[in-house]
């Protein structure tokens, strides 16, 4: 028995009744745990604060202390000179956000450094999981940090931050047609000292 044109239709018609049912469903990054924390918890700015690092760049290893040493409001400088702002949507250093609000899975930022450096931000992961020599952490927030530097090429950073401690650790790639080198460069927190 043949089917009439109209019943040869209906698949197809099923087909574009989903297709178009798809289209008017948001595609805005929405947060992946419920307490999402804020910039202020995932990077604490006091005077006194003191993070200290193992670092390893292709194979050298050596230690860091970075501490706040002075803060005017939402001001703060850290033992090597670099500022930090909280600012009412998010972190930032004197180029860049650094954590920018909402925090929710997906969500980019992009921060013109210079007339030819770009930095694209991308919240990768919420509720993040971590084991560092300083310890364990939970509820952390992921976020990479690419740099353009060539057709195809790119410099990747995997930045972890945790609520009520700050960075706890740093990873670095350089990526070639989406494919990712070994770490060249790894900064995981080995102690802290943060005011609540």
């Amino acid at each position: 028995m043949s089917r009439s044109p109209l019943e040869q239709l209906r698949p197809a018609a099923s087909v574009l009744v989903w297709l178009l049912f798809a289209g008017c469903v948001s595609t805005e990054p929405r947060p992946t745990v419920q307490n999402v924390p804020k910039a202020r918890e995932l990077f604490p700015l006091a005077v006194g604060n003191r993070w200290s690092y193992n670092v390893a760049f292709l194979g050298a290893r050596q230690n860091l202390t970075v501490a706040i040493v002075s803060g005017q409001g939402s001001l703060f400088v850290d033992s090597r000179n670099q500022k930090f702002m909280l600012e009412s949507d998010g972190l930032r250093d004197e180029h860049r956000y650094l954590l920018k609000e909402p925090l929710e899975v997906g969500r980019t930022w992009t921060s013109i450094i210079d007339v030819s450096t770009s930095e694209h931000y991308k919240v990768d992961e919420l509720g993040v999981r971590i084991d560092v020599p300083a310890g364990h952490f939970e509820d952390c927030v992921q976020i990479e940090a690419r740099n353009p530097s060539g057709p195809n090429l790119a410099l990747i950073a995997d930045q972890v931050y945790c609520p009520g401690v700050g960075l706890v650790r740093v990873v670095t790639f350089q990526e070639r047609s989406g494919n990712r080198s070994a770490p060249q460069f790894t900064q995981e927190l080995a102690s802290y000292k943060v005011q609540q």
